[in-house]
């Protein structure tokens, strides 16, 4: 078979063929972009190995079944074609045209186009009877679903043949009566994201609160079920009263089985037929689910902190804090060092070191382009995020080497934004966890503990807390002597 058009798509479609035994011919438009594509095959197979999925010696064939060209040399050859070129209807139109004209008679010829009709695309076609879609997900050699979607001209025959061979691969095919541009999926993606944009326009969450939102709650539970096994489960009366209880409209056929006594698995019928033990079923489905994605717990250790040795930080911060207005935030930060006997860290003292974007203009402009477009504009203040000076690390680092102690991480304050911070972010509450920034900025060092200082002065004595968390989630347990 071959896959025309090797960007992420492409790649992951011919990686799947290849994965089931299939040999693929890859095409590329450049001798570049063969060369990349090339690449991502081998990035994403040692991947598989790496996760267990392939043994090396099978990881070889797959990437041998895999050979990328350039042009469209080769069709004549094969019993399949997939398109995977940018979602533009005159440029899939005109390769489907030349894809009709070199391919064989009865080679089946698919998109993977997410909202063009198929009708379309196969237009300039003389045998608009083998074209229809194939629309992969993304990453396409994990995702098991895929659309399949016919044009008007479509031979059932050729459907019937998509949806065999996807199975075949181990994919999961549903197939499509008519044509319809954009299917389920994407539709549900759609208005999926146009209520998060809306979610966060409206100030109601930030997009990291939405993202693990969807990733630890409603999204995990998608793996094991959908949408309307999940109402069933819930109650459909209970999701009316919900429904009305947010001024929201309620759909004329949730409103009838409601009527009609279908509540779901509470009644035995709702949207689905819950008899012969089928919800009990569905729960031990999704428990399973549930557990089977929840990741170990990491191992618990232990941070102590020998008695005085954050006075000079805490010191330092105290200065900073009086001084800091909302335009300037205090800035305080230090290395830990100390010593790690396998089961916990001891912190022996701590170091102070320069922020590199007050001495280095180049760091300064590396950050900005960086850390600013990821994280918000408020961290274009100098004064907010720390990039220890390279120099001033070595030096550290060297120290302790000499004292056998070695660097453990770091501490770094945070006011009582909620109080003194400019006025968008007042109301913020205080939290021990670190904020998205800051858990990406310190996990690049590899240290395995950071501290958070939390400032406050809720009755005009200042106050301190300590938060302390592993770059790689290991669960710390702080001691601090006396």
């Amino acid at each position: 078979m071959a896959v025309v058009g090797a960007g992420a798509m492409g790649t992951g479609i011919a990686l799947t063929y290849a994965l089931a035994g299939r040999d693929v011919l890859l095409h590329a438009r450049t001798p570049v972009g063969a060369g990349t594509a090339t690449a991502t095959v081998g990035r994403l197979v040692d991947q598989l190995v790496r996760l267990g999925q392939l043994s090396g010696h099978r990881a070889d064939g797959v990437r041998r079944r895999i050979r990328t060209v350039t042009g469209l040399d080769g069709i004549a050859e094969v019993d399949h074609v997939v398109e995977a070129v940018p979602e533009d209807l005159a440029t899939k139109r005109d390769l489907f045209a030349e894809l009709d004209r070199l391919a064989r008679p009865g080679t089946l010829l698919a998109s993977t186009t997410t909202a063009l009709p198929v009708t379309g695309i196969a237009a300039r076609c003389r045998r608009p009877e083998r074209v229809l879609a194939t629309h992969f997900y993304l990453p396409a050699h994990l995702v098991p679903l895929v659309d399949v979607v016919p044009g008007e001209h479509t031979d059932p025959a050729a459907v019937a043949t998509a949806c065999d061979l996807l199975t075949a691969i181990g994919k999961s095919p549903v197939a499509f009566a008519t044509d319809a541009p954009g299917t389920v999926g994407p539709r549900l993606q759609t208005a999926l994201l146009g209520e998060a944009f809306r979610i966060v326009g409206e100030g109601v969450a930030t997009p990291e609160m939405v993202d693990r939102i969807l990733t630890h709650g409603i999204g995990r539970r998608f793996g094991a079920t959908g949408i309307f096994d999940r109402l069933d489960l819930a109650g459909l009366d209970t999701v009316v009263a919900i429904l009305e209880g947010q001024g929201r409209p309620v759909p004329g056929s949730l409103r009838e089985l409601v009527a009609a006594g279908r509540f779901g698995v509470k009644s035995g019928h709702g949207f689905y037929d819950w008899s012969g033990g089928r919800a009990e079923a569905a729960e031990e489905e999704l428990a399973r689910y549930l557990v089977a994605a929840r990741p170990a717990p990491a191992p618990e250790r232990s941070v102590s902190l020998a008695a005085g040795v954050l006075e000079p930080f805490l010191e330092a911060a105290a200065e900073e804090y009086a001084a800091c207005t909302p335009e300037q935030p205090p800035s305080c930060f230090a290395v830990l060092v100390g010593t790690d006997d396998g089961d916990g860290y001891t912190v022996e003292r701590v170091v102070f070191g320069r922020n590199v974007r007050d001495i280095d203009e180049v760091a300064g402009a590396e950050y900005e382009a960086t850390i600013v477009p990821c994280f918000g504009a408020a961290y274009a203040n100098a004064r907010r995020g720390f990039w220890c000076d390279a120099k001033d690390l070595l030096r550290i680092s060297r120290d302790a080497d000499d004292d056998g102690l070695e660097v453990l991480g770091s501490v770094h304050l945070h006011p009582d934004w909620h109080r003194i911070g400019p006025e968008h972010e007042r109301g913020m509450t205080i939290s021990e966890r670190p904020t998205p920034m800051d858990a990406y900025v310190l996990g690049q060092t590899g240290w395995p503990v950071n501290l958070i200082c939390y400032l406050d002065r809720p009755d005009g004595r200042l106050r301190y807390t300590l938060g302390a968390w592993a770059a790689d989630g290991a669960a710390l347990t702080l001691r601090q002597e006396i």
